[in-house]
Order: structure tokens, then C-alpha cells, then sequence
């Protein structure tokens, strides 16, 4: 999948931030939110970060933003399916879907489909080796025809790229195909230990951490307790201990919370003998959404919505709450915490210096529409046609044909190719800070099957997974 992505570069000053509406819902349902955090490991200041409305770009440490719409990755705005992400030491992007998996070079100028072993293959999780920073494994999980026996089920494998995810190849053997796997994550001690949680849907759910001590080639399944009043359903891996292999964490997931249903219970879960027991480090209220380890392993970081960000030394696992944020994700980056949030915390990404009791807005929640379309003659289809329409349609001051609104500050959408990627450059407001509102109709990145997109095609099919990720 190649091609130009509809990009708006935001070319925010020092002391200014990227804005956003949270009162329009998106095409999909789902309010403006952010899941996951990447930073660059040989560039310090380059931060990826995954919404409900597609991806944002950073190369100095979150001060501007770069913002991939749907059509960039080749989904479709209608589905409420998020892709995984990865990103390699060279700064490839990695991005599985749930039929097949992605590659950019050039932060998400252009895709390319990588491998076709994992072309009808559902990509669940993503991981990069600790020890050997170009090479990331792919954990997936696709129903039907591909159980080697052929009874029903999920077939499940690990599949390696050590080449920055150019070529892919299967790694060990399948995993049970009765258990829906959820996550994986490797040692970065021990690069033959490998984990994956996964867990049984029933009438009474149960859960179960897959380990393996030879990379892959044999699978060993330990069982991991669920709350006995049937509320906890599944399983996910958050981390190994970066110095102790045989130390691992996990958090269990509730059934979803709706309008109609308040929140369920999680608990973090610890092992130190690789799986075979477990015991509870923290309990909330809510899902626990958030959750990071130190980049030395002594200090756990763990929140959700309802309850707050929560911290503790891995030493004796005494968590204090820090912060009444609302946590959406966490992600550590040297000393510094980075949160996602939400309008009523005051921000969307956020970073502490301080542990995570106070945290400065990286990019923010908030109507301040200054987005503006005048016509270019010069701009491709990508920024023209149904991205431009749909986002000219929820913000106050923009045409859909490319007409300039008197009074608006007078700015432009065109195309552009750059050291920091390629997409279209947004105009400034008289302050100088650029600002994106209501963007809540683009919300939703959704996965679907990678191929290659006609430039002026802007739709795809997408299919949903019933499990959470």
C-alpha cells in the first residue's frame, strides 16, 4: 500500500499546543482519545502517537504535531478498530491491521504491505526486541481455515522481521488455537523469552500467560486466576521486567463499559518465576488503561479514567495515587512519564517530570477552530476530495471547495514533502499557534485489508475484532 497520505503538519510555536474539539462524536460513535505512545530510540525527539482519528507525528518531542488521517493508512473512518503500532531504531512505523501489516520508512509518506505470509492474517500485537532494536515480532490471530488441523478455532503465530519490518517469516510453533491471544512481549535479558496472554470466552471466562523459552519453538500454558465474580474476561501481558526475565506483568480487562453499564473492575498482576505465579499489585475500579514500566524497571506506573494514575517502586509494589488524571495511556520516555488523557484533565498527551503529579500539555482538547482551506492549484488529490470535505464540514472558517473565509486569518492547505515527512501544511492564526478543532467527524482509524489505494479513493471496507486490544 504506497501513496501520498493526507497529512496536516502542525507547525505549532513554542508554548502552544494541538487543539481539538471533544464535543462532536466521530463517524464511528467514538469521542476524540489517544492509546498509544511511541518515542524514537536513536532520535530523542520523535513521538508517535495513536488516536481514535489517526495518527500523530512529532519530531521535537511533542512541541508540533504532524497528523495522518484514515486515508493515509488505507482504512476506513467507519470501523472502531485501532491498528498496533511499532517503531523500530531507524524510525520504520509498523502498523498491523486486521488483514495484514504496514511499513513506512519516511514517517508515513508512504506504506508499503509487508509480507505475504501475513496477508490474510490478523496482526494483534506488536513488539520491538529490547536487544536487537531493528527486529519486531508480530503476534497473530486469525479464525478459520488456517487451524493446521482444520477443527474450529484460531490460528495463532509469532511471525520476526529483523530487517526494520521489510520481510517477515513465521517464528516457533502455532499457538493453542482454542485461546484468543491478546498481547506478547519479549525479554530484553533473555531473547528466547517470549509471552503471550491470552484468554477462553465462556460463561465463566478463564485466562492463561503462553511462555516460551526457546523463541517460539514450544509453548508452555500457565493459568492465570481471573476474579471469581465472573466481571474480569481477559488477559493482556503490560511488560517484562527489563533486568529480570522471569519477572512479568499483566492486567486483566472487564466487559466493556457503556452509558448503560459503570465501569468494571481491573487488577495488575505480577509473576516472578516467568507465569507460574501470580499475585495482585494493584486493583481499580475502572479499566486499567495506562500502564508503564521505568526504562530500568524500578518504577510502575499504572492508572485508568476512573481511578487516576497510580505509582509505585517495583521493590515492594506499594502504589500511591500521584494524579487524579484521567488515564488513557502511559508511556515512559528517559526520566519523564507521558500520559494520555482526556478535556477534563486539561490535556490529550501530556508529560511529568515529577513522577506523574504534575503534567504539562503536549496537546489539548479544545474549540479553538483556525483551520483553514484556500484553494491551491498546487495540492494532490489527498488533500482534496472527501478527507478535505470532511474535515472543511466541522471546522468553522474552512470551505470544502477551497474558498477563503474573510476574517479567517488568511491561511492555506498544500501540499508539502519535507525532512519531517509530507502531507499538507496548515496556516496560522494571527497568534501564531496552529489549531485543529472538531475534528471528531475524521475520528477513527480502523483496520482493514492493506492494498495498494487509488489516489483519489478515500473509502475502504473494514472489519472489526470482538476483543478488545
Amino acid at each position: 500500500m504506497r501513496g501520498t497520505p493526507f497529512v496536516l503538519l502542525l507547525a505549532i510555536g513554542a508554548g502552544t499546543h494541538l487543539f481539538f474539539s471533544a464535543a462532536d462524536a466521530s463517524a464511528n460513535g467514538r469521542l476524540p482519545a489517544a492509546g498509544q505512545l511511541l518515542f524514537g530510540r536513536n532520535d530523542a525527539n520523535l513521538v508517535v502517537l495513536r488516536t481514535t482519528f489517526g495518527i500523530l507525528l512529532s519530531h521535537d518531542a511533542g512541541n508540533t504535531w504532524a497528523w495522518l488521517c484514515e486515508d493515509a493508512l488505507g482504512v476506513s473512518s467507519s470501523s472502531t478498530e485501532d491498528p498496533t503500532l511499532a517503531l523500530t531504531a531507524n524510525g520504520n512505523l509498523v502498523a498491523g491491521f486486521s488483514k495484514g501489516l504496514s511499513v513506512s520508512s519516511d514517517s508515513g509518506c508512504d506504506w508499503t504491505f509487508a509480507g505475504s505470509q501475513l496477508a490474510t492474517q490478523y496482526v494483534v500485537d506488536l513488539a520491538v526486541r529490547p536487544d536487537s532494536p531493528d527486529a519486531v515480532l508480530a503476534l497473530t490471530s486469525t479464525y478459520g481455515g488456517g487451524v493446521a488441523d482444520g477443527s474450529p478455532g484460531y490460528a495463532q503465530q509469532i511471525f520476526e522481521s529483523t530487517s526494520d519490518g521489510a520481510d517477515w517469516s513465521a517464528r516457533g510453533a502455532p499457538i493453542d488455537p482454542t485461546a484468543l491471544v491478546t498481547a506478547l512481549d519479549v525479554s530484553g535479558t533473555d531473547p528466547n523469552r517470549i509471552y503471550v496472554s491470552a484468554y477462553r470466552a465462556g460463561t465463566v471466562p478463564t485466562a492463561a500467560l503462553f511462555v516460551s523459552s526457546d523463541g517460539g519453538s514450544t509453548w508452555i500454558e500457565r493459568p492465570v486466576s481471573l476474579d471469581p465474580n465472573g466481571r474480569e474476561i481477559s488477559l493482556y501481558v503490560a511488560a517484562v521486567d527489563p533486568a529480570n526475565a522471569d519477572r512479568v506483568y499483566v492486567r486483566t480487562s472487564a466487559q466493556t463499559t457503556t452509558l448503560s453499564r459503570p465501569a468494571q473492575p481491573s487488577r495488575l498482576l505480577v509473576s516472578d518465576d516467568a507465569g507460574v505465579t501470580f499475585r495482585t499489585a494493584l486493583s481499580l475500579t475502572g479499566q486499567m488503561l495506562g500502564f508503564a514500566l521505568s526504562p530500568d524497571g524500578s518504577t510502575v506506573s499504572a492508572g485508568s479514567i476512573e481511578d487516576g494514575l497510580f505509582v509505585a517502586q517495583a521493590a515492594n509494589l506499594s502504589f500511591q495515587r500521584a494524579s487524579a488524571i484521567h488515564v488513557e495511556c502511559l508511556a515512559t520516555h528517559g526520566l519523564d512519564l507521558w500520559a494520555c488523557s482526556d478535556e477534563a484533565s486539561g490535556f490529550l498527551v501530556g508529560v511529568s517530570t515529577d513522577g506523574g503529579t504534575n503534567f504539562l500539555p503536549k496537546a489539548q482538547l479544545r474549540a479553538q477552530p483556525t483551520v483553514l482551506c484556500a484553494a491551491d492549484a498546487t495540492a494532490t488529490v489527498q488533500c482534496t476530495g472527501a478527507p478535505r470535505q470532511a474535515l472543511c464540514s466541522t471546522v468553522p472558517g474552512c470551505d470544502a471547495d477551497g474558498s477563503n473565509v474573510a476574517g479567517s486569518g488568511g491561511g492555506a492547505l498544500t501540499q508539502t514533502r519535507s525532512s519531517r515527512g509530507c502531507g499538507c501544511s496548515l496556516g496560522h492564526d494571527d497568534d501564531g499557534a496552529a489549531s485543529l478543532a472538531a475534528v471528531g467527524a475524521l475520528v477513527g482509524v480502523a483496520a482493514a485489508r492493506p492494498r495498494r489505494r487509488l489516489a483519489a479513493q478515500c473509502q475502504r471496507s473494514g472489519e472489526a475484532r470482538a476483543a478488545p486490544h
